[in-house]
């Protein structure tokens, strides 16, 4: 390429680079302008936004949540090696945590669950597993990397719509249960003119085969697969089958409330998070509801982009 044609691509690239960054400053505009109110008044944090889920929703991560702790010693049997630990991480938040919408799971568009409202929800339905989208599944993740001591933070992505985590190893930051490639949410046309100008590359933690470090380390130890969700919970020390991640939208998109589980996850008798408690069955009218205060519009766009298939193996989704 001559001087004169290099010229001409870089003041093209330029010239892109400035008109997504201007259409981007308008949208923002666009999207965040409010009629004015009561000045008077002290502004009201919206639990709900990209902005609160990504600077303020870390404070109801606790290492020591104690439904927690099993999941993370149950990691521990298999390594030590914190890069390895994300592997694991990134695939059992998807098997402990079905794929599910927040209108059917919580009455409301867009709620950030924190951890204990998951595990109510999921009792209140009788659920095998926990059900959320992408953000619930970043604070199951975020509780696992706390207590496993991985330096993490919340991620959210308007133009993504997604939520995910990132973690620090050794130096370097991973991203964990980001979009797999060609995610639905990136074909857009919004992200394709304009979106995608403001969206980092993901860097998706090493594959590691914890299956096979599983199988070898712990000895096929049946207390750790169920724990971790690799198991089905019918699974006995001579029979053990191997279980996948679900995505309820996919399964089951037409029912308008949470549909229940699978014959072998409910005549199991215990759920499967946290591993060991009994199941029961519960009323959907019973489940604990959003109180208006929850219910506020997100301002930076919804976080329910699924980083998982319905039904797949859990393998790296990157």
């Amino acid at each position: 390429m001559d001087t004169a044609q290099r010229r001409i691509s870089d003041s093209q690239a330029s010239f892109r680079r400035f008109a997504g960054a201007f259409l981007y400053t308008i949208l923002m505009v666009v999207s965040f302008a409010a009629p004015a109110g009561d000045l008077s008044a002290p502004p009201v944090p919206d639990r709900h936004s990209l902005s609160y889920f990504r600077h303020e929703m870390y404070r109801e991560v606790r290492a020591d949540h104690p439904a927690i702790l099993p999941v993370a010693a149950a990691i521990r049997a298999i390594t030590t090696d914190p890069l390895q630990q994300l592997a694991i991480v990134n695939d059992v938040t998807h098997l402990l945590v079905d794929y599910d919408d927040d209108q059917r799971i919580y009455q409301v568009e867009d709620f950030h669950a924190s951890l204990d409202e998951m595990i109510a929800r999921r009792r209140a339905g009788g659920w095998a597993y926990l059900r959320d989208d992408c953000d619930g599944r970043a604070v199951f993740a975020a509780h696992l990397l706390a207590s496993l001591g991985i330096p993490w933070r919340f991620e959210a992505s308007y133009w993504k719509e997604h939520a995910w985590v990132r973690a620090r190893v050794n130096g370097t930051e991973y991203d964990l249960l980001d979009l797999r490639k060609n995610a639905r949410e990136t074909n857009r046309l919004s992200y394709k003119l304009v979106g995608h100008f403001f969206v980092r590359t993901s860097r998706p933690p090493p594959y590691f085969d914890w299956r096979s470090a599983w199988a070898a380390h712990t000895h096929r130890n049946l207390r750790v697969g169920l724990t971790l969700g690799m198991l089905t919970l019918d699974s006995t020390e001579v029979a053990m089958h191997p279980r996948h991640a679900t995505d309820w939208t996919k399964l089951a998109p037409h029912d308008a409330t949470p549909p229940l589980d699978d014959p072998r996850s409910r005549f199991a008798g215990v759920a499967g998070f946290p591993y060991g408690e009994s199941l029961s069955v519960g009323l959907f009218a019973d489940a604990p509801k959003p109180t208006p205060s929850d219910t506020g519009v997100s301002l930076g766009g919804s976080t329910g982009a699924s980083s998982a298939p319905a039904a797949d193996p859990v393998a790296p989704r990157h």
